[in-house]
C-alpha cells in the first residue's frame, strides 16, 4: 500500500508502513551533501547520489532529459496528471517486479513538483549492494552458458509480468559477486496486457547494446552465449 502527501505544488509518494517522514527538500541532490553515506554517481543523465536513508543506502535519481530536448528542457516534463508523470509510473512497474519477486530496486519515496504547464521529479530507491553492470563483468572475464540461460529465463519472467523494459542494455542489467542478476532503470517501462510481438523488442535491444559495445571495446562474448540466452528465453 502506499500513500501519496500534497506539500506545495509537489506530491510526494512512499509506502504506508514507511517510518521516514519525506519532505520536498528529500529529493534535492543538494539537500543530502555532506551527510554520511552521501557519493555523487557519475554516468546517466541528470543528478544521481547515493545516500543513507532508513539506515540503507538508498539512490536517488533525479529525472533528466536526454539528446537535444535535454539541452533546452534539462529536467522539465509536461504535465499530465501525477499519475503520468515518471516516477508514478516507474513506482507502478517497479511494485508490480517487486511483488513477482524480480530482482530489482525496492522504491523508496518518489516526488513530482510541478511549475504551471511543466513538472520536475525524483524517485528514491534501494542501492543494489555488491553489484556491477554485465558490460563491466563481460569485459573482464566470459561468462559461463549457464548464466547466459538463467539470464534468458529471468528476462522470460520479466516478459511474463507483462513487464516492457524501454532500454534493456548490458549496462541496466547488473551482475553480483554469487553471480545473482538484477535489472535497472524501469523509467518509461511499460505494463503490457498479453504477451505479443511487443517482447521481441527488449530483446533486439539488448543485442543491438552488446554489439554497439564490442564495436568500442573488447567483450567475452561470442554468438554462442546469445544462443544460451535464448535458450533460457525460449525454454
Amino acid at each position: 500500500m502506499t500513500r501519496e502527501v500534497k506539500s506545495g505544488n509537489c506530491y510526494i509518494l512512499h509506502p504506508r508502513d514507511s517510518a521516514q517522514q519525506y519532505e520536498v527538500e528529500c529529493f534535492d541532490v543538494d539537500y543530502w551533501k555532506g551527510k554520511p553515506g552521501f557519493e555523487n554517481l557519475g554516468g546517466g543523465r541528470g543528478g544521481s547520489c547515493l545516500i543513507e536513508i532508513e539506515g540503507n543506502r538508498a539512490i536517488l535519481r533525479q529525472y533528466h532529459r536526454g539528446g537535444y530536448v535535454g539541452n533546452l528542457l534539462s529536467n522539465q516534463y509536461l504535465w499530465l496528471g501525477k499519475t503520468m508523470t515518471r516516477p508514478w509510473r516507474e513506482w507502478k512497474v517497479l511494485q508490480r517486479a517487486t511483488r513477482a519477486g524480480l530482482p530489482v530496486p525496492r522504491p523508496i519515496a518518489a516526488c513530482a513538483c510541478r511549475s504551471g504547464l511543466v513538472y520536475r521529479a525524483a524517485l528514491l530507491m534501494t542501492y543494489l549492494e555488491d553489484t556491477e553492470m554485465l558490460t563491466q563483468r563481460l569485459a573482464r572475464e566470459k561468462l559461463p552458458p549457464e548464466l547466459w540461460h538463467r539470464l534468458g529465463l529471468l528476462i522470460k519472467r520479466l516478459h511474463g509480468e507483462g513487464i516492457r523494459h524501454a532500454d534493456l542494455t548490458s549496462d541496466n542489467i547488473l551482475i553480483d559477486s554469487q553471480n545473482r542478476f538484477y535489472l535497472i532503470d524501469f523509467d518509461k517501462a511499460r505494463i503490457m496486457n498479453r504477451l505479443d510481438d511487443w517482447q521481441w523488442e527488449p530483446l533486439y535491444r539488448f543485442q543491438r547494446s552488446i554489439n554497439k559495445r564490442l564495436r568500442n571495446q573488447p567483450l567475452n562474448f561470442s554468438e554462442d552465449d546469445w544462443e544460451a540466452f535464448m535458450d533460457g528465453y525460449q525454454a
